[in-house]
């Protein structure tokens, strides 16, 4: 089972932020477990970004955790500018393993294109049954499927995950699938993926409270707890 940590996402506090609070973070998060690490680069305001120079900064931080990497590349953080966001992750000096990529986002398609050809591996972030549905007819090989599912309320969550599973089991897709939540169904919707073998994310990003309810006090604490619960 892969284990990722995803960092800070786009919380506005309580998140490691700069790079080196990044790299802290990741080391931290390995030494709990994690064999892969998810994280969205801030410039030095705070504000996430997919500039080039600040890529360098975060990746360069981030590698000596020594395993997968991965970044996102929302939409959002180009304030929703498709041609911006493919000019940015074009201009990578330095690249991550993988980036997360929504298919319900303008412009994934042409940005696959780009990853594809820089060699950067592709997380597919499939919210609904209908965008497994479109990355299966798209053809596009993918390193992962993100199961996403949207909802805080957990038998929804489950439910919308299970949809999703239902259209990639249909059409024989082998291709490995991470399971995570938000906020509130984030413990259940992993309750329910890992019985099925699926992987699965933690982290601030997701959610900041422990199974009990208790607040998280940093990433690896999600980590651990993760690893006592379904190691």
């Amino acid at each position: 089972m892969v284990l990722q940590a995803c960092l800070n996402g786009d919380r506005e506090s309580g998140v490691p932020r700069t790079p080196e609070e990044l790299g802290a973070e990741a080391v931290a998060c390995v030494a709990a477990g994690a064999v892969s690490i998810h994280a969205h680069p801030r410039d030095p305001d705070g504000h996430e970004t997919l500039e080039a120079d600040h890529i360098l900064a975060a990746v360069r931080a981030l590698r000596p955790c020594g395993v997968e990497l991965s970044l996102s590349t929302g939409l959002w953080i180009t304030s929703g500018d498709v041609d911006a966001r493919l000019r940015a992750v074009s201009g990578w000096t330095e690249r991550p393993d993988l980036v997360s990529l929504n298919l319900s986002e303008e412009g994934w398609r042409e940005l696959a294109d780009v990853l594809i050809g820089h060699g950067i591996g592709i997380e597919a972030g499939v919210w609904t049954a209908a965008d497994a549905e479109h990355l299966l007819s798209t053809g596009v090989q993918v390193r992962r499927v993100l199961v996403e599912p949207r909802s805080e309320n957990a038998d929804e969550a489950i439910a919308v995950a299970d949809e999703i599973d239902a259209v990639l089991d249909a059409a024989g897709s082998t291709v490995p699938r991470l399971h995570h939540g938000v906020g509130p169904a984030t413990w259940a919707v992993m309750d329910a993926a890992v019985p099925r073998g699926h992987d699965i994310r933690i982290g601030l990003e997701d959610v900041t409270t422990l199974p009990d309810g208790r607040p998280a006090p940093d990433n690896a604490a999600l980590v651990v707890e993760a690893v006592l619960r379904y190691g």
